[in-house]
């Protein structure tokens, strides 16, 4: 998914935490990897993993490592 960038090259749309949680509520599994989130909104994987880092230091979003550098998401009920 291409995202609009603005003037300066920026991109124009934010990834918002609402969209970040309709990702998560709408998955077919249980837990999404940082790498999911970003390729459903069309984001860096950098970027869906800060958004979900943010929503997990407000008890919104769970997160466990599942290995030596892998990392589950699941949205808080």
């Amino acid at each position: 998914m291409d995202r609009e960038r603005d003037n300066q090259g920026r991109y124009s749309t934010q990834i918002t935490p609402q969209r970040v949680l309709e990702v998560l509520s709408e998955a077919d599994t249980p837990v999404l990897t940082a790498k999911q989130v970003a390729e459903s909104i069309g984001c860096s994987g950098e970027a869906a993993r800060q958004k979900l880092q943010a929503l997990h230091e407000e008890d919104r979003v769970g997160k466990m490592n599942v290995g030596a550098r892998a990392v589950v998401w699941w949205r808080e009920e």
